[in-house]
């Protein structure tokens, strides 16, 4: 019999695994469709699609984490469920960190104007740098796969020098070169999340001097300009916060595994790791005027069929 907090857990979870498939699988669903109907495909826009659907598969290894964690319990912290559990929150996060940097590399690329010849050479060559990002994302995933493997076989061997031996210093050492191990996959992020720090701050300083030489201007047009300039600061500066919010989650999440009873601070990750990337597809749809008018079209219309089936107008 469940209890009300594990209740109010799921209905939390189940919440916003919903609105997260909602937002991602909208993103991914309309830009395949121009795809298909264009035979061909933006960068960017390929980008946001592939973000969407690695999002899709991070909600469902969290809904499958709690469903596990409030029915089974005991199975939850199974060697081979653990196993299975790290490996997919790994291949979910390094694509989801990986592709949101190399969007943010783009935008950078994009937007921001710098007279620098560093900079003017990148934005030259924005596929070109856009292709590396991805290539250094393959390698970090191969280097990630190789840690997995690695601190699963120091993981049965720790639970093996439990079963057989009495050498408690042994055992620490080992769970000392477990935990190394552990922290190292982890910090694997640092490295994307600069990458996109540099960026979003590059965007934000370019936006914000272009805003001050805009708001000396008095025409009409030059205003509306500047506020499309301060709306997309605001964008960016959300993404920043999302970004750092989803990696102290992370962090925190980690931080269970030295734990004896790190079970609430496990559900909490639950909770919260899934905000940014839920949240983070609306601030994509709000910004791309293509997208927002066909997600208010879908809206209008499930709206309009909503109260014409009251009607009865589909008895016909």
């Amino acid at each position: 019999m469940l209890n009300s907090f594990q209740i109010f857990f799921l209905f939390a979870a189940f919440s916003q695994f919903i609105l997260g498939i909602w937002g991602n699988g909208f993103l991914g669903l309309i830009n395949c469709i121009h795809w298909i109907k264009r035979s061909k495909i933006s960068l960017p826009n390929f980008i946001i699609m592939n973000l969407a659907f690695s999002r899709i598969i991070h909600q469902c290894v969290v809904i499958f984490d709690v469903t596990t964690l409030v029915f089974y319990p005991d199975f939850y912290y199974g060697v081979t469920l653990s196993q299975i559990r790290e490996t997919s929150w790994t291949l979910s996060n390094y694509l989801n960190t990986w592709l949101s940097t190399c969007l943010s590399v783009f935008y950078c690329l994009k937007i921001a104007t710098f007279s620098h010849p560093a900079f003017l050479w990148l934005k030259w060559r924005i596929s070109q740098v856009l292709a590396c990002i991805l290539l250094t994302c393959v390698l970090f995933f191969l280097f990630g796969t190789v840690l997995l493997i690695q601190k699963f076989n120091i993981y049965s061997d720790l639970l093996k020098m439990r079963l057989i031996t009495n050498n408690t210093e042994n055992v620490r050492s080992k769970g000392r070169e477990f935990y190394f191990f552990h922290l190292l996959g982890l910090l694997s992020a640092v490295i994307p999340f600069i990458i996109l720090l540099f960026s979003c701050l590059l965007i934000i300083l370019s936006l914000r001097r272009h805003t001050r030489m805009m708001g000396q201007q008095v025409t009409a047009l030059r205003d509306s300009s500047t506020e499309a300039h301060v709306r997309a600061t605001i964008v960016m500066f959300s993404f920043l916060f999302l970004f750092v919010f989803y990696l102290v989650i992370l962090f925190m999440g980690t931080a269970s595994a030295f734990l004896k009873n790190g079970k609430v601070i496990v559900m909490i990750t639950l909770l919260a790791a899934p905000i940014y990337p839920s949240v983070h597809s609306f601030i994509l749809i709000q910004q791309n005027r293509d997208l927002k008018q066909a997600f208010l079209m879908l809206l209008w219309l499930k709206k309009g069929c909503m109260k014409g089936g009251g009607r009865g107008s589909f008895t016909h």
